[in-house]
């Protein structure tokens, strides 16, 4: 089994933080400039690690279509890349997060799906105003004008 530990380290590292490690709860934290902030959770028992990172809030108005295009979104992972959108229910944040079995990536692997989740990350920070202003005016007749169906292009 892979000292995931080491892979924080060692980015840390190349990223010039040469001091950042796991705390004791297997968590650390990175922002990136300036505007996304990225939690790594390692679960050691379970060689589980996952990517979090807020999108935004839950807007007051038009919830019903912002949370019917966030369901859109994530149908099958296609359009997040695997990664899953949600809502954190006490601060009422929209999540994006990323699960996957540390044993199984190099420390390549990692840096690349990290890079990876840290566009998607930005890509829905942009797409989130969006979804905003969209479900906010749900009466439209602009039906899922927020967030492009991944499934348009399917014919059965």
């Amino acid at each position: 089994m892979i000292d995931f530990s080491s892979y924080i380290t060692n980015y840390g590292r190349e990223v010039g933080l040469p001091n950042l490690k796991l705390n004791e709860n297997g968590v650390c934290s990175l922002n990136f400039d300036g505007k996304i902030n990225v939690d790594i959770v390692y679960n050691k028992d379970n060689d589980q690690c996952f990517f979090a990172s807020p999108i935004g809030t839950v807007p007051a108005d038009g919830r019903e279509e912002f949370y019917r295009q966030l369901l859109v979104s994530n149908a099958f992972g296609i359009e997040n890349g695997g990664a899953v959108l949600g809502i954190e229910e006490e601060e009422e944040r929209v999540v994006l997060s990323y699960t996957f079995i540390a044993s199984t990536f190099s420390f390549e692997l990692f840096k690349t799906v990290l890079g990876n989740f840290v566009t998607m990350v930005e890509n829905w920070m942009g797409k989130y105003e969006n979804l905003c202003r969209v479900s906010a005016s749900s009466g439209s007749s602009e039906e899922g004008a927020g967030v492009p169906n991944a499934f348009a292009y399917a014919r059965i």
